[in-house]
């Protein structure tokens, strides 16, 4: 197995220490998936005992400007374990002045994600250099990280901008551990939280309603849902609470599918980061 990339622009830098800076937020572990035309960033906790699913994507052609790697089987793909704080910690040392950085799996005490990091000095180049212990998982649990299926929603709506998802559930958090999620095809939303003594709502209008291809909409979107028919689900509060406030890589978009009393399944859609994150509704 080899891997090897370099970065040399400033901007995809900063979304690579954006994005490890976001998984380390959100969950403790997380495997790395490493394929010829993507890097992905995969938690999966156990659904049945109310855990998320966390699917983050990086097309490397827009990211790297160098990118090999020479995997397991004629998939070329290499998945790894890793600790997200010690990912997020490395990257972190990309600040001004860097000129590269540069990643390799590499075999020392243990395998790692070996993170090379210039810096321009006024008379010469500094270089950091991070190892990032991983654990290389076999293709026998291969399956267990692969792309999730888009769960069949009842109703797909766009979310409102993420500093006002912020606020909203940072207030409503302190009341409930519960949020209930409602909203319809016609664009309307409405957030609510509630105990013994107070209900609490937020209602949006007019958030718009996503347009999926033909083949989604027809496999993905339950007929028996009605254009006028709201559809809610119940979910943990703090469950989204830890998305959203985690959360750093500025999505242009945000889409949420709901799964009348099942789950919600969100998007969060950048220029050149898709993130995926599944909340079962709460028992």
């Amino acid at each position: 197995m080899r891997f090897k990339a370099k970065l040399l622009d400033v901007n995809c830098m900063q979304q690579l220490t954006r994005v490890g800076a976001s998984m380390s937020r959100m969950t403790k572990n997380c495997v790395v998936c490493l394929a010829p035309k993507k890097v992905v960033f995969v938690s999966n906790e156990k659904i049945a005992d109310g855990g998320t699913r966390i699917w983050c994507e990086l097309q490397q052609e827009t990211l790297f400007d160098e990118y090999r790697i020479d995997g397991k089987d004629d998939t070329d793909r290499i998945f790894l374990e890793i600790i997200t704080d010690n990912l997020a910690r490395a990257l972190k040392s990309i600040q001004f002045g860097v000129t590269s950085v540069k990643i390799r799996l590499t075999k020392k005490y243990t395998p790692c994600l070996t993170i090379e990091i210039v810096t321009a000095c006024s008379n010469s180049n500094r270089i950091i250099t991070h190892d990032v212990p991983a654990v290389v998982l076999p293709q026998r649990d291969w399956y267990e990280y692969e792309e999730p299926d888009m769960p069949q929603f009842d109703v797909s709506i766009y979310m409102p901008q993420l500093k006002v998802l912020r606020q909203v559930i940072d207030r409503m958090k302190n009341l409930s551990e519960h949020l209930i999620i409602a909203a319809d095809q016609k664009g309307n939303m409405t957030l609510k939280s509630q105990n013994d003594i107070v209900t609490v709502e937020t209602h949006f209008k007019d958030l718009g309603n996503p347009v999926w291809s033909d083949d989604v909409a027809n496999d993905k979107r339950k007929e028996t849902c009605a254009e006028d028919e709201t559809v809610e689900a119940r979910i943990g509060i703090r469950k989204l609470a830890q998305l959203l406030q985690g959360q750093q890589i500025n999505p242009s978009k945000i889409i949420c599918n709901v799964l009348a009393e099942k789950a919600i399944h969100i998007y969060l859609i950048s220029e050149d980061v898709i993130l995926q994150y599944y909340i079962p509704a709460a028992m």
